[in-house]
């Protein structure tokens, strides 16, 4: 982490060993990013960078302490070894978010069509929720789709996978090509539907086949992917280049304990002028925090952090230079901020006792008792769960998001049917009901073993206070009424 306590260019890594790991140097980013495509070597590093080599192999050491590098000998030159990547990227700031929030618009004319939200737009939505912020979720879902398969050999695989990619292509109208030469190519095409939706909700499955490269085509291919959305969303290509270097063992993660995915460094992030900020800094961290459920001045922020005012100053001015937080202008004296920023995580100390759940949804995937869509979202949401990683705030952005392109669909509908097309944004088994006009109430059903829990309620409750404000004029104190199922 920066000495600062925050950064805008940084990779947040879960390990075998030592726990949720961050990283933000620059050349260690970069170095990385390298690993993720070729093998690298300290001396080759240090050439194409134009750096020393004992600077590129200081970053490298520091790596591997981190438990994010491993080393294995070089076979072609025993007197030195090659280092590849040995841990889970969740996410990045590095991200290229379009073609991602492309997703929404295929969605929202799909959920308003057919008048039910399913697993395969829950999944789309909810990563567009999170890399519309700036936050890069894919290197996450490779992550996910690759503990998925973890019990599947990988030549038993690839025929399963693509049956599977067809059969699901099939029933949805969309036709798939899927050719192996230089690497994996996948074509997806539409005739009428906009299926902009493909390549999020396929990247957790493309993470199943990167794993099981090796077994499958002979050699590994890299981490990473190259798509387009072309005519219209009416068409997708995804294309996974072969990984250039010596062969190496890529490990599967089987994380069974909390202490194995301990957050070392507690973090949170913001969205700042669409750049996803990671703040490490306890004070900053704090008066964010507490700014998120209102304006307050540095008096009353001193009183519920428990921190000097004179520290909790600094970081206001601090956050107010980075356009995190504002001053309230209709506000005398004490002033009072305002936060700007949006929210899009934090951690906390895990809220469950162990994370055996995790392995309940391998085995149900594998087993064939669990769809691939609920599956992806389960095992990523329970994993961040075991991480004590909070998304806070952010779906209640996300529903306003879908309310505008909603209305952009549909320009003309009146405010009572708009109400209506609430309800369908949720998915089953939930249930979402409106109560009351006035005062407007709405009631979330959580099933007993839902996979939700803040976003179905938040994201409704934005999606109506924009849509109602878009078509009256007015903005409407909305209560959300969130019942859970038991059994």
């Amino acid at each position: 982490m920066t000495d600062f306590g925050y950064s805008s260019d940084y990779e947040v890594y879960l390990t075998k060993e030592n726990g949720v790991q961050i990283v933000t140097n620059d050349l260690s980013l970069a170095i990385l990013k390298e690993m993720r495509y070729h093998e690298i070597s300290p001396t080759n590093i240090a050439l194409e960078f134009n750096v020393s080599k004992s600077t590129v192999q200081s970053s490298i050491t520091k790596l591997l302490r981190m438990g994010i590098v491993s080393q294995d000998e070089n076979v072609t030159d025993s007197r030195s070894v090659v280092y590849h990547i040995d841990a889970a990227l969740l996410f990045t700031s590095d991200t290229d978010i379009k073609w991602q929030v492309y997703a929404r618009r295929a969605s929202a004319k799909r959920i308003m069509k057919t008048g039910r939200c399913t697993s395969r737009e829950d999944l789309s939505l909810y990563g567009v929720s999170l890399t519309e912020s700036g936050l890069n979720i894919v290197q996450g879902l490779f992550a996910v789709g690759s503990a998925l398969v973890r019990n599947y050999d990988g030549l038993d695989y690839w025929p399963v996978i693509v049956d599977k990619i067809h059969r699901e292509c099939e029933k949805r109208g969309i036709d798939v090509d899927v050719t192996v030469k230089d690497g994996l190519d996948l074509h997806f095409s539409s005739k009428d539907e906009d299926i902009s939706d493909v390549p999020l909700i396929v990247v957790p499955m493309l993470g199943a086949i990167i794993s099981k490269s090796k077994k499958i085509f002979g050699y590994h291919l890299v981490n990473d992917v190259q798509l387009s959305v072309e005519n219209e969303g009416r068409e997708v290509f995804m294309h996974v280049d072969p990984f250039i270097g010596q062969d190496y063992k890529r490990g599967d993660f089987h994380l069974t304990t909390l202490e194995q995915y301990r957050v070392n460094e507690p973090f949170a992030i913001y969205s700042l002028n669409g750049r996803a900020t990671l703040f490490t800094n306890p004070t900053m961290m704090s008066v964010l925090y507490a700014l998120s459920d209102g304006d307050n001045s540095a008096n009353g922020l001193s009183d519920i952090i428990g921190i000097p005012k004179a520290t909790v100053y600094a970081a206001i001015m601090k956050l107010i230079e980075m356009n995190a937080v504002e001053v309230d202008k209709s506000s005398s004296s004490p002033k009072n901020y305002k936060l700007i920023a949006d929210p899009i995580l934090y951690c906390r100390t895990p809220d469950i006792e162990d994370c055996s759940n995790i392995e309940h949804i391998v085995r149900e995937f594998s087993n064939g008792d669990l769809d691939y869509y609920s599956a992806a979202i389960s095992y990523a949401m329970e994993s961040i769960r075991c991480m004590g990683i909070h998304f806070d705030k952010m779906f209640t952005r996300a529903g306003k998001s879908m309310a505008q392109v909603a209305l952009e669909l549909h320009p003309n509908i009146e405010p009572q049917q708009f109400l209506e097309t609430a309800c369908s944004m949720v998915s089953t088994p939930d249930n979402l009901e409106i109560m009351t006009l006035i005062p407007l109430k709405l009631r979330i059903t959580l099933a007993q073993n839902t996979l939700w829990e803040s976003w179905p309620g938040d994201f409704a409750k934005g999606y109506v206070a924009q849509g109602l404000k878009q078509l009256t004029g007015d903005e409407y104190k909305i209560r959300i009424e969130t019942i859970r199922q038991h059994s």
